[in-house]
């Protein structure tokens, strides 16, 4: 294994010199002025001392053997980092890449996004392919969160078994997000979230559960104010404002329906009737719906005046009848006084008087 030194670092820009002219050689002075240092796959396992790289501006240190960062700080002039393909398992000592624009961490052992609080011209980030113990997903510290919400342009998170994007809610300066290949499945979770990247235009969600949900194209233009590419496939401004269009009127009928109406309004409305009279109507059914019990309490003693209360129908004098147990009303006619004398009639055939029932 190789650990990244000035010598090391004088070696190889030596050499590269010599490919191009066997009579050059790099000095130590030499490299204090060098802004861009190219040590990838030369299985570097750590990161030594580098005070005398200050001018560094663009590191690459891709497919390597690197565990841990350390040793930046001297370089705190980097705009470019290239850490991709190594072993790194945790993202610290970057406090003093205060310049830094690009970083590029994927393929490591990154489960945390963090020690980022600092970087308040990080522009890209690139930290896509992590490889995790079984269980886990990648995550953002908030206050690491918090800092790329407002400076953040371009981030890449695909295939790291994320079930989740709401730790990027708030992320106004985001412009294009990779995030496919993971566990994202919540249509809702995943909307609310997208309704607050409002710099987002291009959005790339393949190969999550998700994209199988009912209309989930829909969804996302309708909650998002600038989508220009989903998956690949262009928006348009006709069919993002078709879509809004149609989600505020879903959204107005769900709450009609929802709103509750007085029973009174209710029946009244449904007849074509001036106000006056509708309220009439109203207050004739249901101001004195039926019989009311006033309560009075007292300390130690508790009065119930009855008030209004009406003899049940059924208790009426005229009701006399109860067939099949119910109590039937008897006819007002029943009432009449009934004669009682036999009428005679005369047979047409025989002359005989026939007794007719009484009436």
């Amino acid at each position: 294994m190789v650990k990244l030194t000035t010598d090391v670092i004088e070696r190889k820009c030596s050499q590269i010199l010599t490919t191009k002219s066997l009579s050059k050689t790099m000095k130590k002075e030499e490299l204090q002025k060098l802004t861009h240092l190219h040590m990838n796959d030369m299985f570097i396992s750590s990161i030594g001392n580098l005070d005398v790289c200050k001018s560094l501006k663009v590191l690459y240190l891709q497919n390597n053997n690197i565990s841990k960062m350390k040793n930046l700080h001297v370089a705190c002039n980097l705009t470019h980092l290239y850490l991709q393909h190594n072993a790194i398992i945790k993202m610290e000592n970057l406090e003093s890449l205060e310049n830094l624009q690009k970083l590029y961490l994927g393929h490591n052992n990154i489960v945390v996004v963090e020690g980022l609080e600092n970087l308040r011209q990080l522009r890209e980030l690139h930290i896509e392919s992590q490889r995790m113990p079984p269980g886990e997903s990648l995550c953002f510290e908030p206050r690491s969160a918090l800092t790329l919400s407002m400076c953040l342009r371009i981030l890449d998170i695909s295939d790291n078994k994320m079930t989740s994007l709401g730790d990027l809610a708030g992320f106004h300066e985001l412009n294009t997000l990779e995030a496919g290949h993971n566990l994202i499945a919540s249509m809702d979770d995943l909307s609310a979230t997208v309704s607050t990247l409002t710099s987002l235009k291009d959005l790339t969600l393949r190969d999550n559960p998700v994209v199988r949900s009912y209309r989930y194209r829909e969804n996302l233009i309708a909650n998002s104010t600038s989508l220009v590419n989903l998956d690949g496939k262009i928006v348009t401004d006709t069919c993002r404002s078709f879509l809004r269009r149609f989600k505020m009127e879903k959204h107005n009928r769900r709450t009609r329906r929802t709103t509750k109406t007085p029973l009174g309004d209710d029946i009244t409305n449904s007849l074509n009737l001036p106000p006056a009279f509708k309220r009439s109507i109203s207050r004739a059914i249901f101001q004195h719906p039926g019989p009311q019990l006033s309560v009075k309490i007292t300390p130690g003693s508790m009065e119930i005046n009855q008030l209004q209360v009406f003899p049940s129908w059924k208790s009426a004098s005229g009701i006399t009848s109860v067939r099949d147990n119910h109590v039937t009303p008897r006819p007002f006619w029943s009432n009449v006084s009934k004669n009682k004398e036999t009428r005679l009639t005369r047979s047409l055939v025989n002359n005989k008087a026939i007794a007719l029932p009484p009436l």
